[in-house]
């Protein structure tokens, strides 16, 4: 039966002993069971899994083939001779899970060269003759939450398969996020086009074998327009605060996805010698961010995007410890910090920061009861207290190191910080320290003072601050 197949391919893969048999069979074993709606392709483009009582569960399709490929074995043909105790959805899942178990022993050094063919000859037949990937395109669309994360995870592995092995990308996929990215917001499916690209991009960060530079290239290249068209499209020109007031809801978990995206695309600028717009884009349309952070969104999305704030302004500190010119030897580099930081600037003296509602109960693993002893602080999450404090002092650094007169950087000097210090004693007025405040620089002890980190980069901020001050 098929399941008893299944179950020993995976103890087989488990353990790391060579397939004996053909490749095509364990490809058939592999073939996922999605069939084309019984109406065809102008039935709103359904795809349909088999069910256990003879029925037809429906899912969304978004660019799927409509070809299944036949296969000389007989198991792939139906689960007619599956044991009555598995349901398709658990034999899928089992073959989800044997695909990624695969594709990370197929890129295994410490797997036999043999056995590492032998999957490479199966991923070729699943994708060249049984359309593997368009079903799995299929599944992303699906209510069952577990399969749609499932098949997200094979998706990555067999496109990033595709790119190492055959320097290709898969064109099913390319359509299917092309598609996707640029219908929204019609097409609602945007998170699981997001989660697999993210994968896939944090696969090649990790990879230490593969040069980054080109594959990187070849993934996001052909989606660099639509991903800049997307960015504007969901944080401002498609943007109502309302949609997102859950986590839950379907917007707001695209709109999280997208962070993580952008999270990724800003770890991957650094591997091309000059940065995709898709990498670029987040600080030179950096406003988008700063105009949602102060809206009504829920807080877990705020809050996300405060810390990728964070890591956008601390990105120069972590490349200057490599090479203390940095900047002279990436001008993309500089244009975007040095619009990132007059964003922020500009929109710190017009309030923004006291139009920023924190959590009053902070949290710990993002439940709702009160930390222990966070109550000293006034209640406010001192976190994102921290990252929003050293967001805008990394920018009067960078602004300021790149200034040429007294006046204006005396200027948005005095107006900055007298806007972050209103903002420090409103968070932190029922605080004992706080009434004890004699200098203004003990402020910055008592904001950074339990993250040695972030205390580090807002020192140094106002130490070069002064410098600059002290050489004009």
């Amino acid at each position: 039966m098929k399941i008893s197949l299944l179950q020993q391919l995976y103890k087989d893969v488990v353990v790391g002993i060579p397939l004996a048999k053909e490749s095509r069979h364990y490809a058939s074993l592999l073939n996922l069971c999605v069939e084309q709606s019984p109406e065809g392709e102008e039935s709103c483009n359904q795809m349909y899994l088999p069910s256990t009582n003879g029925g037809i569960r429906s899912h969304q399709d978004t660019d799927t083939s409509d070809a299944v490929a036949s296969t000389t074995d007989d198991i792939s043909n139906s689960f007619a001779n599956m044991n009555s105790s598995f349901c398709p959805r658990e034999v899928m899942l089992l073959q989800l899970t044997l695909i990624k178990m695969m594709v990370a022993k197929a890129e295994s050094q410490e797997i036999e060269f043999n056995t590492r063919q032998k999957y490479c000859e199966i991923f070729v037949l699943l994708l060249k003759e049984a359309n593997t990937d368009s079903k799995l395109i299929c599944l992303l669309g699906s209510y069952d939450q577990l399969l749609s994360h499932m098949a997200s995870k094979s998706l990555a592995f067999l496109v990033y398969f595709q790119l190492k092995e055959e320097n290709a990308l898969n064109v099913a996929w390319l359509t299917f996020s092309l598609k996707t990215l640029s219908g929204f917001p019609e097409n609602t499916h945007v998170a699981e086009c997001l989660w697999t690209l993210t994968t896939i991009i944090k696969d090649i960060l990790k990879d230490t074998v593969v040069p980054k530079a080109g594959i990187l290239k070849k993934l996001l290249a052909p989606l660099d327009a639509v991903l800049e068209g997307f960015y504007s499209s969901v944080l401002f020109h498609h943007f109502d605060s309302h949609h997102y007031t859950s986590p839950y809801s379907e917007a707001a978990n695209s709109l999280i996805s997208f962070i993580d995206l952008l999270e990724a695309l800003l770890a991957s600028r650094n591997e091309l010698e000059l940065p995709l717009g898709c990498q670029r884009v987040l600080f030179l349309k950096v406003s988008y961010v700063l105009n949602l952070i102060s809206s009504s969104i829920h807080y877990l999305i705020r809050k996300k995007f405060i810390m990728l704030l964070k890591k956008c302004v601390l990105y120069k500190s972590r490349e200057d410890t490599r090479s203390g010119s940095l900047f002279l030897q990436n001008p993309p580099l500089y244009e975007d910090m040095l619009a990132l930081s007059n964003a922020v600037l500009q929109v710190v003296n017009l309030t923004w920061l006291n139009r920023i509602p924190l959590s009053e109960k902070p949290s710990y693993f993002g439940g709702s009861e009160t930390a222990p002893g966070d109550d000293t602080q006034g209640g406010s999450d001192q976190t994102v207290l921290r990252a929003l404090s050293l967001v805008v002092l990394k920018s009067l650094e960078f602004k300021f190191q790149n200034s040429a007169t007294v006046a204006e950087i005396e200027g948005d000097f005095q107006s900055s910080m007298s806007q972050l210090l209103i903002f420090w004693r409103s968070h932190l007025k029922s605080s004992p320290e706080s009434h004890q405040v004699v200098h203004h620089c003990e402020w910055l002890s008592l904001i950074f003072i339990e993250q040695d980190d972030d205390m580090w980069e807002a020192a140094k901020a106002l130490l070069l601050i002064y410098l600059k001050f002290d050489r004009l």
